[in-house]
Formats: structure tokens, C-alpha cells, sequence
């Protein structure tokens, strides 16, 4: 594990939006999806020579502004599955997140991914680069929800098996850690102002 200094990773946010924002959007279009890029500097043992930059992690989290005041369900489509999952456990599961928390224009977090390459894990680095979501693009964010699952690629475990509980549970207690609580199944939610005050 390469120990990274916080004060020398350079975040690159990218939003591709069609139109203005607003409330006058198709729902289905209302999320605005970020794609943050993690970085640090070859140095200091960061790997890379002196002053090269090098990939630290990546991150991609959906904004949806004043979620309370659209119908979430809407905001789905056949090709938005995760979009779906999210708007299912949050209208029938827990509509209490939606009243405490959105319902008054209050804008919704998902964290769609959140990745830290494998020499850069530890010493919290992801707790490191959510805070730093949250300071920019989720500064008026109200509700953050995680899918703490493991993500999906050939070198994950197939759902179902004991290797796929035990890495969803060291996820949930990972998160559970930061401050998020059990919102339904593999979901976790947590208030913004509880963290950041």
C-alpha cells in the first residue's frame, strides 16, 4: 500500500448535461451524472516519476436536484436499473428518507462507484474522496445512497456465494463507518448534515 498525503490528490470532475438543468427537464433526464477521476503526483512514493501524475481511483456518483418534488419512479426508464432499484427502495421501503430528507427541494446523492486502485487502498482513502464529492459537486446534497455490494467485474464474486456476503459486509461495515446507516437490503443512506457539521 502506497500511504498518499490528501493534500496532493488533484480531482477531475466531468459532467456531460443536455440542456439547462431544471425542474422543466423529462425526469428521466433530471439526474446529472458525475464522472471524477482521482489523481496524485509521482512523488513521495506515489509511484510514477517526480511530477507525473498517477490514477489513484475513480468515482461515478448521480446527482438528482430536489428529488422530493418529482415523482422518482419517473426518473427510471428499462435502462436505468440501478435508477430503478433506488427510487423502488426509497417510494416503498423507505418513503421516510424521502419526508425527512427530500421532500423539502432537498437534492438526492447515489454513489454509483466508487473505486480505489488496488496499490492506493487503505489509511481511508476512499472515506478521502467521498468528502471531497461532498465539498463540490454534493454541496447541496441532502441524502446519500450506497449500493454496498461488490462491483461488478470478472473478478468478483458471483452473487450468491459466501465470498460475495463476506465482501458485501466488509463494504456495509466499511460505509457503516463513514457514517452511513442500513437504509434496505444492501442499500445505506446517510443524512449530509449529520457527517459534514
Amino acid at each position: 500500500m502506497t500511504v498518499i498525503d490528501p493534500e496532493l490528490l488533484t480531482f477531475e470532475y466531468r459532467l456531460q448535461y443536455r440542456g439547462v438543468p431544471g425542474m422543466e427537464h423529462v425526469p428521466r433526464d433530471y439526474p446529472m451524472r458525475w464522472e471524477v477521476t482521482v489523481n496524485a503526483a509521482g512523488l513521495n512514493g506515489a509511484g510514477g516519476a517526480e511530477g507525473e501524475m498517477v490514477q489513484v481511483g475513480h468515482a461515478v456518483v448521480r446527482v438528482v436536484p430536489k428529488a422530493g418534488m418529482i415523482n422518482l419512479f419517473i426518473t427510471t426508464d428499462s435502462a436505468d436499473a440501478e435508477m430503478a432499484h433506488i427510487a423502488q427502495m426509497l417510494t416503498t421501503e423507505r418513503p421516510d428518507l424521502v419526508t425527512e430528507y427530500l421532500q423539502d427541494r432537498g437534492d438526492l446523492m447515489i454513489v454509483s462507484a466508487l473505486e480505489i486502485l488496488p496499490e492506493y487502498r487503505g489509511d481511508r482513502m476512499g472515506y478521502t474522496i467521498l468528502h471531497a464529492i461532498l465539498e463540490t459537486v454534493g454541496r447541496s446534497v441532502d441524502l446519500v445512497v450506497v449500493h454496498a455490494v461488490p462491483a461488478t467485474s470478472e473478478d468478483s464474486p458471483a452473487e450468491g456465494t459466501p465470498e460475495y456476503e463476506q465482501a458485501t459486509s466488509t463494504l456495509k461495515a466499511y460505509w457503516q463507518d463513514f457514517g452511513f446507516d442500513e437504509a434496505a437490503g444492501e442499500y445505506m443512506a446517510f443524512a449530509k448534515k449529520r457527517i459534514l457539521e
